[in-house]
């Protein structure tokens, strides 16, 4: 075994750059399914997959599984030989070239940056939900938010393992407490009537099993809708690549992080199916088609009642917070290995000499987060935020409008990353000569463009007929496309005038 992971350009390593190889296989799952957090989009966001896929979503994430794992298998291929915290920038640079590798550092940085503040404003806006059922009140969303900054920069700044086991059991709770209300909803049946407008008769009221979820035209939809449903879907797998951040800190990773990658997508996929069938059967399949879209609140607007509907917006909000954590830790991470190749500021690219952490990653990131929320508020006028907020103007608007917009910026770039990674697997398979490699980079391509497609087609699509793109839905491919820009331009500068680091890009790692 070759061992570059004190290489930079000229030559020798900042000081400081080793990590403590202390993780086993609980904590990089921890860490992947902690990013996808089943919880939170189990809860809250399958509802954008039954915009198109109604009654039958439970079939958009039964293929949007077996599409993920596509993904999933890539990473996993490349992670066997490559141990990077790096991750998807080093799989890039390696697989295909440093041109394109750089560009999905770049973009998976700037994705997760987006994501991660997003979901931490969200935290404070289910928080908020969460605390205004139980007391009636109206609090504000960015205490919550704040508190949750707090605890994410004590975190991940002293001790990862304690964070890792900390993600673990979170992830433990909040799933058990959704599974159990999915069984419950099942168990009780499909409604009477509508649970929307409490009038509208329900045909399959009383039912519990009812194949028409995993068939279209009997769920009233087609099979277009179940295909869009699938590009959202997808989205909500968001992240099960990222234990490969944690590889320079596991005691096995050539091991550990493809069946974390592999595992997560199963166990979170399995996990969908359960809630979106609970759903589907709690709005009435058929019915679902109306029912659903018109509830962000998904299963929390099925709970048979306001207890069962306070475990399940206070298991989104603990996830929330912990799939925020899980994302800071990713995106220093890449920062902490694009820096160490002195490809961005050498600065980001040590570790605190005593905690082991990349401790100025950690801070930048954790600065973005607040200037993105003040930036995004302090331009958006209160009228835009509510409408962006599904109409509601009460202490929770600000953190709705922070999810649903930067999430909206975040959720294509890394799609596109997705798609890079998957061109690279297929050069790499060539490369190599392993076939396996060229099928599942072709599908992990393919899945990436498709879902590249979901992400930005509100941008370009009324959400409903009449009712207009909002302006921040219509520039979040503008703004997409500078990051790409500008992703560019930092390269091929880089290229021209420092050839030394240029020439040493996707070294950072052991190769076997």
């Amino acid at each position: 075994m070759t061992t570059d992971a004190t290489a930079t350009g000229s030559g020798t390593a900042p000081a400081g750059t080793g990590f403590h190889r202390r993780l086993g296989l609980p904590d990089v799952i921890a860490q992947s399914l902690s990013v996808i957090a089943p919880a939170m989009s189990g809860a809250f966001l399958t509802y954008l997959a039954s915009t198109k896929a109604g009654g039958a979503t439970p079939l958009a994430f039964l293929l949007g599984t077996l599409a993920m794992l596509a993904v999933g298998g890539t990473v996993a291929m490349f992670a066997r030989s490559l141990s990077s915290a790096g991750s998807m920038y080093t799989y890039i640079t390696r697989g295909a070239n440093r041109p394109l590798g750089f560009l999905g550092g770049w973009c998976y940085a700037a994705a997760f940056l987006v994501l991660g503040g997003a979901v931490l404003w969200g935290f404070g806006f289910f928080t908020a939900s969460f605390v205004s059922l139980l007391t009636g009140g109206d609090p504000a969303w960015y205490w919550f938010s704040l508190a949750g900054l707090v605890v994410i920069a004590l975190m991940s700044m002293f001790d990862i393992q304690a964070s890792t086991r900390t993600q673990l059991v979170i992830l433990a709770v909040t799933m058990a407490a959704l599974v159990v209300t999915a069984v419950v909803v099942i168990g009780i049946g499909s409604p009477s009537t509508s649970v929307i407008d409490g009038t509208t008769p329900v045909a399959e009221a009383g039912r519990s099993f009812d194949l028409a979820a995993f068939w279209p035209s009997a769920a009233g939809v087609s099979w277009t809708g179940v295909l869009f449903g699938l590009s959202f879907a997808m989205l909500s797998f968001t992240g099960a690549e990222a234990s490969a951040v944690l590889s320079e800190e596991t005691r096995d990773p050539r091991r550990a992080i493809p069946r974390a990658v592999i595992g997560s997508i199963v166990v979170a996929g399995v996990f969908y199916l359960l809630i979106t069938y609970a759903t589907s059967i709690g709005f009435g399949v058929t019915q679902a088609a109306t029912d659903w879209p018109a509830s962000v609140a998904g299963l929390a607007a099925v709970a048979p009642n306001q207890v069962f509907a306070a475990v399940v917006l206070a298991s989104a909000a603990l996830a929330s917070l912990f799939c925020s954590l899980g994302v800071h830790i990713a995106v220093s991470r890449v920062l902490f290995a694009m820096g160490r190749e002195r490809v961005l500021p050498a600065r980001l690219g040590t570790l605190h000499p005593r905690w082991g952490t990349p401790w100025r990653a950690i801070a930048l990131v954790l600065t973005v987060w607040v200037l993105l929320a003040l930036v995004s508020l302090g331009f958006t006028s209160r009228g835009s935020q509510v409408a962006l907020a599904g109409g509601v103007d009460n202490g929770q608007t600000g953190g709705i409008f922070l999810f649903t917009f930067l999430a909206g910026i975040g959720t294509p770039l890394v799609m596109f990353v997705y798609l890079l990674l998957g061109v690279a697997g297929v050069m790499q398979g060539r490369r190599v000569g392993k076939p396996a490699f060229q099928v599942v980079g072709t599908l992990a391509g393919l899945v990436g463009a498709l879902a590249v497609f979901g992400g930005l087609y509100y941008s370009f699509v009324e959400a409903a007929p009449g009712a207009g793109i909002p302006v921040q839905y219509a520039m979040i491919p503008w703004v997409c496309l500078g990051v790409v820009a500008v992703g560019l331009a930092v390269a091929a500068w880089t290229h021209r005038y420092r050839q030394a680091v240029w020439g040493d890009m996707g070294r950072v790692f052991d190769e076997v």
